[in-house]
């Protein structure tokens, strides 16, 4: 696992200098005079929707092109954005619709260089470790939400939002300088022609002929749809009570859920009953956001938040692992790519009518008692969003209760535990294999 290693820190170093821009900027454009949080959900919106409605495109072609060159002009895009909205920001002209288009398009060459990752880790990775290399995976990015967080207010402060795009444009140069002169791991690729419709139609049958994933699919599609409405408000309702410090210090503590949420998963020997466990971590989350109402300020959010990270990142690793053990190499691309269309559309579209949402909800809230208003600090924006939250958290909840007892997800807990078996028997084969051969 020592290249799955290397290629992993080399795509986070990059995304470190990324996750350092896109903290800055959402500070940048909410402390521009009247910010609106329709604006910053909306670039949020254009991060995400591009990526998710070219998703199977893009996995078609990352399982027929070279994967370290879809890595590499996948940076080379994304850096050039970075460059141009350094342009426009030293020159005084940067808007909000300006990151929007960069941020669209940056989507689209993120989801080249992941999904080409994602892909090569079948040929880096033996199946029995997938779940821990997934695991390790999500820890380093929850390292980087960790430190992104204590350090960009004060490189905003300090060295100014100019210096914060210089940074990004280092991490980007780097990781493409090395992913140059490395060789790359060699993935197994389809030699099928580019057809969008065969593929649709490989994708489908896959599908149809193991019961149950097409209902994981809606019910990741409603859960994704729900925690996008938490993440997209989370920093909006700290900075409508607090400012950036405080902003800093919450991520911060939260982000370490990530961190143990990957530790756990990353240290996990045996696993069974992905599906089921899924389930339990999505109705405990639930539970969470529904309280978060309770404790709005900066201790109860961070604990609360951290706590809900926890179990989103348990649920991550395992579902990421599990598509990894049950699809061909040749068809995993693709898979990932109808999958993202189909239940990544649910975080844009959250993205999209949060910010309309909050933005109606704070003036009806102001003629509930003002015993209820009072209760909580900042403005009417900080009731409406507790009021999305906890609505949010309930239908998580239920929803989540709801599918743990149909059939056909039971079911896909015995799909797992097969191919695992075939893994096992055929990786004991090669063993036996090798050592004839000594």
């Amino acid at each position: 696992m020592k290249k799955y290693f290397l290629y992993l820190g080399l795509i986070m170093f990059s995304l470190l200098g990324t996750e350092l821009t896109d903290f800055c900027l959402g500070v940048w454009v909410l402390k521009q005079p009247n910010p609106s949080i329709t604006s910053y959900s909306f670039i949020w919106f254009f991060e995400e929707a591009p990526a998710v409605l070219l998703a199977p495109f893009i996995g078609s072609l990352v399982d027929r092109w070279s994967k370290k060159k879809m890595i590499i002009y996948g940076q080379v895009v994304a850096g050039i954005g970075t460059l141009i909205l350094m342009l426009l920001y030293n020159r005084g002209e940067l808007k909000p619709w300006h990151i929007m288009i960069v941020s669209g398009i940056g989507s689209i060459a993120s989801m080249f260089v992941f999904t080409a990752f994602y892909v090569a880790t079948t040929a880096l990775v033996p199946k029995s470790k997938l779940v821990n290399a997934q695991g390790i995976s999500l820890g380093l990015f929850g390292l980087i939400n960790v430190g992104v967080p204590m350090a960009a207010p004060a490189l905003y402060r300090l060295m100014g939002m100019d210096k914060v795009f210089l940074i990004d444009i280092v991490t980007f140069s780097v990781a493409i300088l090395v992913f140059f002169m490395i060789q790359f791991v060699v993935v197994e690729k389809t030699e099928e022609k580019f057809n969008m419709k065969n593929d649709w139609k490989l994708v489908k049958g896959f599908l149809v002929e193991r019961q149950g994933l097409i209902k994981l699919l809606a019910f990741f599609f409603i859960i994704h749809f729900l925690i996008g409405l938490v993440q997209v408000l989370f920093t909006p309702l700290i900075l409508d009570f607090a400012d950036e410090y405080a902003v800093s210090t919450i991520m911060t503590i939260v982000s370490l859920g990530m961190i143990v949420g990957a530790l756990i998963m990353g240290g996990v020997k045996k696993f069974k009953k992905p599906i089921q466990k899924i389930m339990y971590a999505n109705i405990f989350a639930g539970i969470l956001i529904a309280c978060l109402w309770t404790s709005v300020n900066t201790y109860g959010l961070a604990i609360l938040g951290m706590s809900i990270i926890i179990l989103f990142t348990i649920s991550d690793v395992i579902n990421e692992a599990f598509y990894l053990a049950i699809a061909p190499v040749k068809l995993i691309g693709r898979l990932g790519g109808f999958e993202e269309l189909l239940v990544g559309a649910a975080g844009p579209l959250a993205f999209l009518l949060s910010g309309v949402l909050v933005d109606t909800l704070k003036n009806m809230v102001t003629a509930f008692p003002k015993t209820v208003v009072n209760y909580f600090p900042g403005t009417s924006v900080t009731l409406a969003i507790i009021i999305v939250f906890t609505v949010s958290g309930v239908l998580l909840f239920l929803i989540s209760l709801w599918f743990s007892r149909t059939k056909s997800i039971k079911n896909l807990d015995l799909m797992y535990d097969i191919e695992m078996d075939k893994s096992s028997q055929k990786n004991n084969e090669d063993k036996i294999k090798k050592r004839t051969k000594i």
